[in-house]
């Protein structure tokens, strides 16, 4: 039985590790591919250099792919422990990147901390760091007492005190993000829906309340209702994206051939690459993507169900959807179902800590995907030896 036991610790993957590592590995290499193409233009017009962005993602990659291998590897329980204290550490570097000198200012948002050696963005570190922290507390003591107490103090808190810390930034699109991927925890570890409900309103409220603070996001929310109109320039990014996505029609114009990346697209190498796919790769190109994306959303759900502890079922839930929610709201934005938002597509868009972060909930999706199949053959390994003893 030892002998067996050992033989399945070293052979412990099953079907949904399989196609969540070849989906991730697939989409991370397009998106390099793409990034190589899509920034060539905006690298050589601000660096001088048409390989400047390629150069950083491909170095990227590889720690990235390098954490993903450690974290698939690290049980998934362990996280536990430290969840409060990875949680306040988060904390303190989103309030550290208001802070200027610490932080780098960049289209009016401060949103990365300018360090010698690389730019973290706090606000992707927020993400994983919530899931960790709400899967953990939640499931740890709302089950011993379902009151709306044991929301509100200190994992409501925390997450206001981090929605303003990001809406500081600003960063609406993060903190959109972000509840979506708490509710769907909440749903996961059985919170009461009228719980759920109180804090949505609370959220859906504030988020409201913000859309209209700044005038530029009220020209952005009008002109997407307003399709037709000028908005100060307002439908510019919207309109060259569907003009990408229109000329790329079925077949598309050839890997390397866009013409919106030279200068007519802004943001091509990151929110709005989805677009530059659909310009080179046509319609089969942007279908491989949402299939890619659909498949990660279905085996990362099958891991969720399949789990057997509320703790590893939130977390599994949180780490699908901090891939699969951004891509869904990016890919809606790109293709004007929604209005015009800050998000780039997982995997796909350039950017070291998005890709970081998500390769690192990814390694934890498969530990759990791992210890899932693990468990269910020594339970069937105990039932079969139970049998031939009798």
């Amino acid at each position: 039985m030892e002998k067996q036991i050992k033989r399945h610790r070293i052979f412990s993957i099953g079907l949904e590790y399989y196609f969540l590592f070849i989906i991730t590995l697939t989409l991370s290499i397009i998106g390099m591919v793409m990034i190589a193409s899509a920034s060539i233009s905006v690298g050589e017009r601000i660096f001088n250099d048409p390989y400047w962005f390629i150069r950083r993602q491909v170095i990227w990659w590889f720690i990235s792919f390098i954490f993903f291998l450690i974290a698939s590897r690290i049980d998934y329980k362990k996280y536990r422990r430290f969840s409060i204290f990875i949680m306040l550490a988060v904390v303190g570097l989103l309030a550290l990147v208001l802070i200027p000198g610490f932080s780098i200012e960049s289209g009016g948002s401060r949103r990365w901390l300018d360090l010698w050696f690389f730019n973290p963005q706090p606000s992707e570190f927020a993400k994983l760091a919530l899931i960790i922290f709400f899967s953990d507390y939640i499931n740890r003591e709302y089950v011993k007492d379902e009151r709306i107490k044991r929301i509100l103090w200190p994992p409501f808190f925390i997450l206001c005190l981090v929605t303003i810390l990001i809406f500081l930034e600003p960063d609406l699109s993060t903190v959109i993000v972000i509840w979506l991927i708490i509710f769907m925890i909440l749903y996961i570890s059985g919170v009461r829906l009228k719980h759920i409900m109180g804090l949505g309103f609370i959220g859906a409220a504030v988020t409201t309340g913000y859309l209209f603070l700044e005038d530029y996001r009220r020209e952005r929310l009008l002109a997407f209702f307003n399709g037709t109109a000028e908005n100060g320039g307002a439908n510019f990014q919207i309109d060259q994206s569907l003009i990408a996505l229109g000329s790329g029609n079925i077949l598309g114009l050839g890997l390397g051939n866009s013409v919106q990346k030279y200068a007519y697209l802004p943001e091509a190498q990151t929110d709005f690459i989805f677009a530059i796919i659909g310009e080179e790769l046509g319609l089969i190109g942007t279908m491989l993507i949402v299939v890619l994306f659909f498949l990660f959303a279905f085996f990362g759900i099958r891991v969720c169900l399949r789990t057997a502890d509320n703790y590893g079922r939130a977390l599994a839930a949180g780490c699908t959807g901090m891939i699969v929610i951004p891509a869904i709201i990016n890919i809606s934005v790109v293709t004007k179902l929604l209005p015009v938002t800050g998000l780039t597509l997982p995997f796909i868009s350039f950017g070291g800590s998005s890709l970081l972060l998500n390769m690192i909930s990814v390694g934890i999706l498969l530990n759990i995907s791992r210890q899932n199949l693990l468990i269910r053959r020594i339970k069937k390994d105990i039932n079969n030896k139970i049998k031939s003893d009798e």
